[in-house]
């Protein structure tokens, strides 16, 4: 986390003035769910279906207990501006707090509540441009549709004058 930077109270459902990525990606999620309080999971992702997210979609593997979070695919939009890392790195690898680091958080609140978190602001961990700030989904997804195995993420980043970089 960055010094100083407090987390926000978590949203679990993007607000109305959420960038409309964000709104497109959200309503995808809810509709692939396999049934009432179920979860999709990756097996439901048909990127035919999203071509225009595709650039700012990244996923992520769910493994192990402690959780560790580990990038499985990385949008253009993500290795252009995201942090450092590739396919296969795990998120705690980047941070100075390794598996406990608290700019994790959000991604160990999805895999245990089963909810999506929105987020818009300064980023918790260190990017490789000079983006002013960032608005992000995190959903969760599961193979058997219960446990949490997956994360589908969409990042949107943003210029000082808050266009979309």
């Amino acid at each position: 986390m960055c010094a100083g930077l407090e987390m926000p109270d978590r949203i679990t459902t993007p607000p109305a003035t959420a960038h409309p990525k964000i709104v497109a990606i959200h309503s995808y999620w809810q509709r692939l769910a396999p049934g009432v309080g179920r979860l999709p999971g990756r097996k439901h992702i048909d990127p035919c279906e999203i071509p225009s997210l595709l650039a700012h979609i990244w996923l992520i593997d769910v493994v192990g207990e402690p959780k560790r979070f580990r990038f499985r695919l990385i949008g253009e939009a993500g290795r252009r501006m995201g942090p450092p890392g590739k396919a296969g790195d795990f998120l705690d690898q980047y941070h100075e707090g390794g598996i406990a680091d608290p700019a994790l958080d959000d991604f160990r609140f999805v895999a245990s509540e089963r909810m999506p978190v929105w987020y818009r602001g300064k980023a918790l961990s260190r990017h490789r441009t000079e983006m002013f700030e960032l608005e992000r989904l995190f959903m969760p997804l599961a193979s058997n549709g219960v446990d949490v195995d997956a994360m589908l993420c969409l990042t949107v980043y943003y210029t000082p004058r808050g266009l979309e970089i």
